[in-house]
């Protein structure tokens, strides 16, 4: 099964490479694809960390669990975005969460030994595997911070003013579900939604399904300003 070079171009690899450049490189490449259902264990915590994921199609959770039998979602990905290769060339490799697909989703993964060989052969793939784990490392770093920011209202509201410069809009989309926000959030999903009603009552956002309007950033950053960053939690 050959994967759309047009869906390849979403991946952060294949950045700025045409159509037609992906379409030979994939004729050259030793790859494999797979197809999943939904729930499907794509990898599962412990296993062999030897090969990158490429998601070309539906959307999978990254989810990390405690020796008391509970877990917490670290991610979700898209189309485009990649797995496996923040820990591909360390010297314990076992993939450190399972990672599971929310719906129907098909994966490209290519081999250490092969990602090596493409490296060699084209320096700009290597330059973008660079940034890609760059990128990768904002964003734990982000959700480190959000997690240590003090109260959850204070969490809710960076997370909310984060997304707005994101999307460069007032009206956000969020990228996943309630549950899994709460679960980004770390915390329960009735506290997620009492803190939200809190924050509509002041007039500082609306909210309908997954999207929410910004009303009055002003008073979001001015709130964010007023706590110290060790506030302990509400």
């Amino acid at each position: 099964m050959r994967p759309e070079p047009a869906t390849l171009q979403s991946c952060l690899l294949f950045r700025g490479k045409s159509a037609d450049e992906i379409e030979r490189l994939l004729h050259t490449l030793a790859y494999s694809v797979s197809t999943y259902r939904k729930n499907a264990i794509i990898l599962a915590e412990g296993d062999p960390a030897d090969r990158l994921g490429i998601l070309l199609s539906g959307r999978v959770e990254v989810q990390k669990t405690h020796p008391t039998g509970s877990s917490v979602t670290i991610a979700h990905l898209k189309e485009g975005q990649t797995i496996g290769e923040a820990v591909l060339f360390r010297r314990n490799n076992a993939v450190p969460a399972t990672v599971t697909a929310t719906g129907p989703c098909k994966m490209m993964f290519i081999g250490k030994q092969e990602l090596l060989r493409l490296f060699t052969a084209d320096t700009d793939i290597l330059t973008r595997f660079i940034e890609n784990l760059s990128e990768r490392l904002v964003l734990v770093n982000r959700k480190i911070e959000n997690l240590s920011a003090g109260p959850l209202r204070r969490r809710i509201v960076d997370f909310l003013l984060e997304q707005g410069e994101q999307q460069n809009s007032d009206t956000l989309k969020l990228p996943f579900s309630r549950k899994e926000w709460a679960e980004h959030m770390n915390t329960a999903r009735p506290s997620l939604s009492r803190e939200l009603g809190f924050l509509r009552d002041q007039g500082w956002i609306t909210f309908k399904g997954n999207e929410i309007t910004l009303l009055n950033r002003s008073r979001m950053e001015d709130y964010i300003q007023s706590l110290p960053s060790s506030a302990g939690n509400l």
